[in-house]
């Protein structure tokens, strides 16, 4: 009796959660069909929301059935999957339903031309689909992928960045600095090494954060750390809140897997490290009130702090290093950069405040940041954010 009871609660909860995801699902439509009918009129009322169903399949990640006006995703992917890697797979299925709506549709393959211009329409991927990986597995998979040859280069820079992090750990002030510094200058001369000799790389999109109403300052400066020190590009794009039936703004960034990871890490434990501090500050003074300000200080200051190792360390490069590299420290990779704006073709790029009303929490929470170090190790994600709590 009482497993029964269990196993209908569960049932319950894997129906409403199956029923949050198609709402967001459904939004997310609308917004791409609104893409796609500035470009092409005809499809203003000539086309009509799927159904959205949630079925087991082994092929397939998604399939779209013209027949039945439906797309069909993976239990699998929808109960285990991130929520980036199941809009991927939506937003695949919607671009061969918008290319169904086209009369050259039944004269070309299901992936070709016509399939891949639907695609840049709405932004989405064309290989996600058949035996192609989920973005969760080619971001998230295990580091190390035995194939007989050993690791590869990626493989190897992630165990080392995971083991200096873990040494960064230490309760040693000046060897956890050492390790944090020593953690970034590998990354920097890695990823420069790859930019300057061009070498092949593959770039995917993740969202790390859940959408929010109003993004916050102490977050705004927390993105901008990645874009300048971590080797990504990011954006705030829209994301579908449910339970408030509105639309907030969601962290999506952009860069090779192995970046993403990183990134992503830092990200939030930057943002758990700011919000402790904040309440031990406000234990010692009950009276302030700036959160905001005092969190968007200490990572202001850890800003700062990363900005004069990247100085130190270009100072303190060997005169060997320096003519190896004969790059500074800050490199942009254009590859990157134009993954990014293909991704993202009418992005505005808009400069944010940092300015508080409280300067006295700010710069309280300034010298704070100057303080942090990144700690703890890299581990696979959890949840749909890719969120990991260190401490």
């Amino acid at each position: 009796m009482q497993n029964t009871k269990k196993r209908n609660n569960t049932q319950r909860l894997h129906h409403a959660y199956e029923i949050s995801i198609i709402q967001k699902l459904q939004k997310e439509w609308k917004r791409a069909i609104d893409k796609a009918v500035k470009s092409h009129t005809f499809l203003n009322g000539g086309i009509h929301l799927p159904l959205i169903n949630v079925t087991e399949m082994t092929k397939y990640l998604g399939l779209w059935m013209p027949e039945r006006n439906e797309i069909r995703l993976s239990h699998g992917l929808v109960h285990q999957g991130r929520w980036d890697s199941i809009l991927e797979v939506f937003l695949h299925e919607t671009a061969h339903q918008i290319a169904s709506q086209f009369p050259q549709y039944l004269s070309e393959t299901s992936h070709g031309p016509l399939f891949h211009q639907c695609c840049r329409l709405i932004g989405a991927n064309p290989k996600a689909s058949g035996n192609y990986q989920s973005l969760e597995d080619r971001v998230w998979g295990e580091d190390l992928h035995s194939n007989g040859n050993g690791p590869s280069d990626h493989d190897k820079i992630m165990l080392k960045v995971k083991k200096l992090m873990s040494l960064a750990s230490s309760t040693n002030q000046h060897e956890a600095e050492a390790a944090a510094t020593k953690a970034s200058e590998l990354m920097a001369l890695y990823n420069i090494d790859i930019i300057k000799n061009d070498k092949e790389r593959s770039f995917e999109s993740i969202i790390i954060t859940e959408p929010t109403l109003k993004v916050s300052q102490f977050q705004s400066v927390a993105a901008a750390i990645l874009t300048r020190f971590y080797f990504v590009e990011g954006i705030w794009i829209y994301g579908y809140i449910p339970e408030k039936d509105r639309w907030g703004k969601c962290l999506e960034i952009s860069g090779t897997p192995t970046n993403l990871k990183i990134a992503d890490y830092v990200f939030h434990y930057i943002l758990h490290y700011a919000e402790i501090s904040w309440k031990a500050y406000k234990k010692a003074n009950p009276s302030c009130r700036s959160r905001s300000g005092y969190m968007t200080g200490v990572l202001s200051g850890f800003m700062e702090k990363l900005e004069t190792q990247r100085r130190e360390t270009a100072a303190n490069q060997n005169l060997k290093q320096r003519e190896a590299l004969n790059t500074p420290m800050v490199i942009q990779d254009n590859r990157l950069v134009r993954y990014h704006e293909t991704r993202h073709p009418n992005m505005v790029t808009r400069r944010r405040s940092h300015t508080t009303a409280s300067r006295s929490a700010y710069n309280s929470g300034k010298s704070e940041g100057k303080k942090l170090t990144i700690a703890k190790g890299i581990s696979r994600s959890d949840g749909n954010t890719g969120k990991r709590i260190a401490k």
